[in-house]
């Protein structure tokens, strides 16, 4: 631990405290502190007015009502113990100013007093008052930092709702997980699903379409402040349908009403103010009560189309035969998807709602005939509809990955670059003070972090634009080494003994490919080709033979005729894979990919 500390002081890489302190005004700090507790508290209910929402009874349309009912438990000493022993000792304090490291030094006294008060709070439907108490920190996201619309309200609370909340936490995911009652395209806030997984669905039914000959279409979705304007009435109704009833429900009811928030910053607290909305940023229970209320979003049925969700970022996938076709049915499903935001008091933030078009060839739409709108009429088919088009854009940023019209990864790959290049300074520090063995572990955690994230998916691409990602790492390399600017590429990697970029690719994508497998050894031996682990599928073109779709078979059946991984566990075959790719050449392993 201190090592690290020391560390991040010499390669001035730990974050200093950003205080928010242009949401103060020095003539009056009391009421600008106030207004800033009250926007906070007061946005849910503030963009719900803006919605003309008639359907006053709200019935759940999508998602049907559960046979099976949610029970809670009780629980027991020895797992509030756990729960506390878990409890991070450097996380902030909520206004009860009670550390988490205090609970954790008296966990053998507390966790009998605290699972007492849990099983309390089970057996009577009813959430400690004091504990819905929330310190909101405003976090500056972007623009105007004197705007409070940029600062995004995390709660605080006190060290105590966090244990009882995960207690709760535990037991409603392992419900719904077990009863399948979450839609398979939702991939946050999911045990074994992650960010990739989502840019990787995303990806896969793009290509399959291309290779088709369809063109498609990815509206991704902007929803203003979608955690603070959750509607607490429909979100419990939600909870109804899946499975949650009587004194569970009535727990869930206290836990979300009568909340009360302050914002504090610096020596300035504001007055307390009521909550109506929403589910509170930070908390623990918050992230799984939003999948749940968006959950009948994911299983919304739209023509040609595919949903993908990773909390409230929303892409909808469209496609069809021309450009007429998918632009129908793209309209279709998001008039679907706007009536269900409409319905669930959802804001769509129409500016930064964007689209992107693909197709294999250079066929651009015509914009003119061709449009995506944002209907706010009722009638949709009135002529010079004055309702605000959505903008169409050749590149989005979509959970951290820079996605194009073509998939080439070019931008993606410029930026990963530019970010590699700017560990060259921390590098340059470090080398000084520090052996070879911590200046790989560095290199590992900084640089070859932001390498791997979704390599899977983008590490496929050309030789030549994946070059200028090489080039970056190596630059990275030879400053850490104290190596010149034209020392052989070769020697570079066999002293700091890590992967080249392409080679990471392979490793992610093998590894990939081989969690996705069940070990079935019966199977395999019934096979005339008993070295084929995948069935490869069949693609048209040689663009989708870039992608995981088909490269995750192809290189699997490859390296596991030399290397025989199929039976081995997860962490082994990545540290066999591993060490094998070390020690191939560039030619070698750009052939894998042949």
């Amino acid at each position: 631990m201190y090592v690290c500390m020391y560390i991040k002081e010499i390669t001035y890489t730990e974050k200093l405290k950003d205080t928010p302190n242009e949401l103060i005004n020095t003539k009056d700090p009391l009421h600008s502190i106030n207004f800033v507790n009250n926007y906070f508290a007061n946005v849910g209910k503030s963009l719900a007015e803006q919605i003309k929402n008639t359907n006053n009874n709200f019935e759940p349309t999508v998602l049907k009502s559960c046979p099976n009912s949610f029970v809670l438990l009780p629980t027991d000493e020895s797992e509030i113990g756990a729960l506390i022993a878990n409890l991070k000792s450097d996380s902030a304090t909520g206004l009860d100013m009670i550390p988490a490291n205090i609970i954790k030094d008296n966990k053998n006294i507390l966790a009998k007093h605290i699972s007492y008060i849990c099983n309390l709070s089970f057996s009577t439907g009813v959430f400690p008052i004091a504990l819905k108490r929330s310190k909101i920190c405003p976090i500056y996201k972007s623009g105007d930092r004197n705007c409070v619309d940029n600062y995004r309200p995390i709660s605080i609370l006190p060290t105590l709702s966090k244990i009882i909340e995960r207690v709760i936490n535990k037991r409603l995911i392992k419900y719904l997980e077990t009863n399948n009652l979450l839609s398979t395209a939702q991939f946050g806030f999911r045990r074994n699903k992650s960010t990739s997984d989502a840019v990787q669905e995303l990806i896969d039914f793009t290509v399959t379409n291309l290779d088709s000959k369809n063109k498609t279409i990815a509206i991704f979705l902007d929803l203003a402040k979608a955690f603070d304007t959750v509607s607490i009435k429909i979100l419990l109704k939600k909870l109804e349908c899946l499975g949650i009833r009587d004194l569970q429900l009535k727990l869930f009811e206290s836990y979300l009403t009568e909340r009360k928030q302050c914002v504090k910053i610096e020596n300035f607290t504001s007055e307390d103010v009521p909550v109506y909305f929403g589910v509170p940023q930070g908390s623990i229970l918050g992230p799984t009560l939003f999948i749940a209320y968006i959950n009948d979003l994911c299983q919304l049925v739209l023509p040609n189309a595919k949903i993908i969700t990773y909390a409230d970022d929303t892409a909808l996938l469209f496609s069809g035969k021309s450009w007429t076709e998918v632009f129908s049915n793209a309209q279709t499903g998001f008039d679907t998807v706007m009536n269900w935001l409409n319905e669930n008091i959802l804001t769509l933030n129409v500016a930064k709602t964007k689209y992107i078009t693909f197709s294999l060839r250079n066929e651009e739409p015509d914009i003119t005939s061709h449009k995506l709108i944002s209907h706010k009429c009722t009638d949709h088919n009135k002529f010079n509809c004055l309702c605000p088009n959505i903008e169409r854009t050749n590149a989005i940023k979509y959970l951290g990955i820079m996605i194009d019209s073509r998939l080439s990864f070019q931008q993606h790959i410029e930026l990963l670059a530019s970010r590699t290049r700017k560990l060259i300074y921390i590098f340059k520090n470090l080398r000084h003070v520090a052996n070879k063995e911590i200046i790989k572990t560095v290199y590992l955690a900084l640089g070859e972090s932001i390498l791997s994230y979704c390599i899977s998916t983008w590490g496929g691409t050309t030789k030549t634009l994946l070059m200028k990602l090489e080039r970056a790492q190596r630059a990275v390399l030879k400053v850490s080494l104290f190596l010149p600017f034209f020392h052989p590429t070769v020697d570079v990697y066999m002293r700091s003994t890590v992967l080249t970029v392409r080679q990471l690719y392979i490793l992610h994508t093998v590894t990939k490919q081989h969690s996705l497998l069940m070990y079935q050894p019966r199977l395999i031996e019934k096979r005339c080709r008993k070295d084929i682990i995948c069935s490869k599928p069949s693609f048209r073109t040689s663009f989708a033979h870039r992608f995981f779709c088909y490269q995750g078979c192809s290189l699997y059946n490859k390296i596991n005729r030399v290397l025989s991984i199929y039976s081995l566990p997860n962490t082994k075959c990545k540290a066999v894979v591993r060490e094998w790719l070390q020690n191939l050449d560039y030619v070698s392993t750009e052939n894998l990919l042949q």
